[in-house]
């Protein structure tokens, strides 16, 4: 179902102990294959796990043993980096797979398990049908000046789609209760048959979207853990929260809070589920995110329900929210008051300035060394025009050094030595690992944007003060209109 690369296998080996007569033992015999090993590996979320080593024999046979609790879903059994077949682990103990080197999934026949034999009819099925719109889609590109030609060939892609849409929907509706109808509707879109009109005659320009979010779970049972080892409820799961849901931390927290508490019945789903949010929002490379991470960590990790996690890894989890939280979007920035170049301290609360531009940077950073003329630029342009300021904080503790490199890139703005500090350790209060670090402040110090690039920062400030603008003209003419 999945392409399968050996390079992108997270070698996590497991012990496992065959539990006897209850256990699983499936058995695989391949045509064209002797005296070798195998890997057999799972799906889990986003990856590929090996869970197991596997003796093949002079005659291609080889047996994969399991106790009876060994996790459900999608399994691999590698051959090569090239050649691999995909297997179901779910109700059927001992069954038989064989097939051949050549065709893996075409030639396979299975004795025993009949949620694999659905399984290989899906995939056999699904190959057909692909293989002949490829073909006319072929057609289509020889024939597309023939206007005639091109509308019979659409038809017949658009009815090979239905058709294998309805072959699906007929497996869920007859085996609701099998793995493949459980694969299947993971794998569900939502149709959106009709768009209803308004009383005013228009269409719901709306109803498209709702509709689809509100149906986006359909007929699935978030609180089973087998999804999780399948190829799609990952893909499925991370299209719902960064595409489908409202782009909002408060948005996105509410969404996940939802499907956490949907699976909190299946202990495996819902730790999959609290892991998957926090680290995902952890480290979302989108500005503002971070909240969602605080968020969830406030919610399952402080209150205890996150049991899996405890000691040290518990307590960096803790210690990183704890130094985020003061810096998400909207919260004062912490004060600093750090020494100038004339040994005067110098307070970031007294900055008085519409917008502060906040930079953290070193004189041997070479990043710095070409973000520091863009800032420039900007100031030399909008200073005046934004009542814009920069509070350059410098991590050397050389004021020599700092002075010099001041002097050279012409950093007129207000300069403070880190090092040289009444407030303490600004890489704890501003969260800074490397240089250099950006941080956009409006009047009251309240953090508008962070970890720009200088090249962005411009553009930021322009939107905030046209959107800001645009707010006060609206609410001049409301108070006119009143």
């Amino acid at each position: 179902m999945a392409r399968f690369s050996l390079t992108l296998i997270l070698f996590l080996f497991q012990l496992v102990i065959f539990a006897g007569k209850d256990g699983y033992q499936i058995k695989f015999k391949i045509h064209g294959l002797k005296d070798t090993t195998c890997l057999v590996a799972n799906y889990y979320g986003s990856g590929t796990y090996v869970t197991d080593t596997l003796e093949v024999n002079g005659k291609g046979e080889a047996i994969f043993s399991a106790p009876s609790d060994q996790p459900r879903g999608v399994y691999i059994l590698v051959i090569s980096d090239k050649i691999y077949f995909d297997f179901v682990l779910n109700n059927d103990l001992k069954f038989t797979m064989e097939t051949d080197m050549k065709d893996p999934v075409g030639a396979m026949k299975i004795t025993g398990s009949l949620d694999n034999e659905e399984f290989y009819d899906y995939m056999r099925y699904n190959q057909e049908k692909f293989k002949h719109i490829q073909e006319l889609q072929q057609q289509l590109k020889e024939v597309e000046k023939n206007e005639d030609s091109v509308v019979v060939l659409n038809k017949k892609i658009v009815e090979l789609n239905d058709e294998i849409i309805e072959y699906k929907l007929k497996i869920a509706r007859e085996r609701p209760f099998s793995f493949l109808a459980m694969l299947i509707n993971a794998m569900k879109e939502p149709v959106i048959k009709e768009i209803p009109t308004l009383p005013n005659g228009r269409k719901d320009s709306t109803y498209a979207y709702r509709f689809y979010k509100d149906h986006f779970w359909d007929d699935m049972v978030i609180a089973d853990n087998r999804l999780i080892r399948t190829p799609v409820f990952h893909n499925k799961l991370k299209k719902y929260v960064d595409q489908v849901v409202a782009q909002n931390p408060d948005s996105i927290f509410k969404e996940a809070g939802i499907l956490i508490e949907k699976a909190r019945s299946d202990p495996e789903m819902f730790k999959y589920l609290v892991w998957f949010f926090t680290y995902h929002y952890e480290n979302s490379e989108i500005m503002g995110f971070d909240k969602v991470f605080v968020d969830i960590v406030d919610r399952y990790y402080v209150t205890g329900e996150a049991t899996w996690v405890s000691g040290k890894v518990l307590e960096n989890i803790l210690k990183k929210t704890n130094r985020i939280r003061p810096l998400l979007l909207g919260s004062q920035a912490p004060n600093m008051i750090m020494m100038d170049t004339t040994e005067q301290l110098v307070s970031l609360y007294n900055i008085k300035a519409f917008i502060t531009i906040l930079l953290f940077w070193d004189p041997d950073c070479g990043h710095c060394e070409k973000e520091i003329p863009h800032l420039k630029e900007l100031y030399d342009k909008d200073h005046e025009k934004y009542e814009l300021e920069i509070f350059a904080v410098c991590s050397d503790t050389s004021m020599a050094k700092m002075k010099q490199h001041m002097i050279k890139k012409k950093m007129t703005w207000v300069n403070v030595n880190g090092p040289r500090t009444l407030t303490g350790d600004y890489h704890e209060l501003y969260d800074i690992q490397t240089t250099p670090v950006i941080y956009i402040l409006d009047w009251e110090k309240r953090i508008l944007a962070k970890r720009l690039q200088s090249d962005q920062v411009e553009k930021f400030i322009d939107n905030y003060v046209k959107n800001r603008l645009d707010r006060l003209d609206k609410l001049d003419r409301l108070d006119l209109g009143n």
